[in-house]
């Protein structure tokens, strides 16, 4: 079933901030992004649904909305046009992890792929994999990659 914005809570989008996230989707991609994603259990983080041309982002338990992107037509697929992030961004380097979380969730949530988990740097963890269940309810490999402090990532 294809997921449509009332198929799940989900709040509407306050201030947002550009991430560099650039890809571009051949028109199969785009059909399995256009199906989005109804959570089905507890474990199950993220609401996704594709709304006009905007693919929308939400945490499944609070329907918070975490990143919009504003695809764009053109000959054999789709191309991003933008990016977003709902709220602040402090820093570039969060701006580029936010925009490889954003792929990761793309890649292995809507386009069934095996990309590993970008890992922020200096998060210790007592158990690997912790964080990444937390964030995307997942257990794929992990990718150490630079982010802000763990304790700021929702901010």
């Amino acid at each position: 079933m294809r997921a449509e914005p009332d198929h799940w809570k989900n709040e509407p989008f306050g201030e947002t901030v550009s991430i560099p996230f650039q890809r571009s989707f051949d028109n199969a991609e785009f059909n399995k992004l256009s199906e989005g994603l109804i959570p089905e259990s507890m474990e199950d983080k993220w609401f996704i649904y594709l709304d006009g041309d905007q693919l929308c982002f939400f945490r499944s338990w609070t329907g918070q909305p975490v990143y919009r992107v504003t695809l764009e037509k053109m000959e054999g697929g789709y191309l991003v046009a933008e990016a977003e992030i709902d709220g602040v961004v402090n820093e570039a380097e969060d701006a580029k992890y936010e925009a490889r979380l954003l792929g990761f969730l793309i890649s292995n949530l809507l386009l069934g792929q095996d990309e590993p988990f970008p890992r922020a740097s200096g998060l210790e963890e007592p158990t690997p994999g912790v964080f990444q269940h937390h964030v995307a309810g997942t257990g794929y490999a992990e990718l150490t990659t630079p982010t802000r402090p763990w304790w700021l990532f929702w901010k």
